[in-house]
Formats: structure tokens, sequence, C-alpha cells
């Protein structure tokens, strides 16, 4: 199961989309609804967002992997040992 901060942020990122493609706030929170079910977000809260992105008061998601530091997972390991 995906962590709660891994659900928000691919919705949020789903909002992001949806708002430039200029799907109303109820519309966007029916259809992630649909998708994310009970780990859907409430619809103040995508009303919030959606006017957040146009007022330009939230960047662009950052949807790029970031470094990290610290040590590989054993399953990176696992997989640089595969290839």
């Amino acid at each position: 199961m995906e962590e709660f901060s891994d659900v928000r942020f691919k919705q949020r990122a789903v909002i992001e989309f949806l708002t430039v493609e200029k799907g109303p706030p109820i519309e966007i929170h029916r259809q992630m609804q649909a998708i994310y079910g009970d780990q859907c977000v409430d619809v103040s809260t995508v009303r919030r967002w959606v006017r957040r992105f146009k007022d330009g008061e939230l960047e662009q998601a950052d949807l790029s992997d970031k470094t990290q530091s610290g040590q590989i997972s054993k399953s990176s390991a696992a997989m640089a040992e595969v290839y």
C-alpha cells in the first residue's frame, strides 16, 4: 500500500493537470474519487489547490527524481547486480 504522502503528491499532480485542462473543481474531485476512493482528498482541498494553482501560489509539481544521499537500498543494489 502506498504511503499517504505519496498518494497526496500524486493527487496534487492530477489536480494541477486537470486545472490546466480547465476542469472545474467539482469535476476534478469526482474523477479523483473514482480512482482513489477513500484515499481521495476532500473536495474543499481540491477547490483550494485549484485556486492556488490558478493564482500562481503553488509552483508546478516537481515530478522528477530527486537526488538522495545515503546508502542505497538493498533492492537497488540487487538491481545493479542484475545489470
